[in-house]
């Protein structure tokens, strides 16, 4: 799984940086956060498909088993969904290893940024002390997002739903 964080995420995890390419990788997603309540609330962004995984509370130390933190929260999100348990699996046992990355396109970092301030609206009311957060993430998935400048239109879920079949 590959990370393209923005240079506050990257900031704060302090990570190993190495370039790869990610063009048309179903693992290669987007991070960003922002601070809700003296807390963070991170937001990853699949590329291909925009799907999210909404964490609120994240510290430095959750990043110690970067593979365990989000392969529990793949499953939780896609569980939610309704994804098929199977396919979910399949799709989480092939992270192998968590690579990091400065993000790639300003048309990624957009979108992700969109989804940011679209979670940031949406947890008014919903935030839980707890580290996953499915409630904030089906609102993102199910939503509508554009790309090539609005002409081809999805929601996420659908979207991501149709990639792990082919899996």
């Amino acid at each position: 799984m590959h990370i393209s964080c923005t240079k506050k995420l990257l900031d704060f995890l302090k990570p190993e940086v190495i370039e790869k390419d990610t063009d048309n990788d179903l693992f290669a997603w987007h991070a960003n956060f922002i601070n809700i309540n003296r807390k963070k609330l991170l937001i990853l962004m699949n590329d291909l498909t925009r799907f999210c995984i909404v964490f609120y509370g994240v510290k430095k130390s959750d990043f110690k088993d970067p593979i365990f933190m989000l392969q529990k929260a793949i499953i939780i999100a896609m569980g939610t969904e309704g994804y098929d348990q199977q396919t979910v699996m399949k799709y989480v046992n092939q992270i192998k290893e968590v690579t990091y990355s400065k993000t790639k396109n300003r048309t990624l970092v957009a979108q992700l940024n969109r989804a940011v301030e679209d979670s940031w609206w949406i947890c008014e009311d919903r935030l839980y002390n707890q580290l996953f957060q499915p409630d904030i993430a089906n609102s993102l998935n199910n939503a509508f997002v554009g790309t090539n400048h609005w002409k081809e239109v999805h929601q996420p879920v659908v979207k991501m739903k149709e990639y792990l079949e082919m899996l």
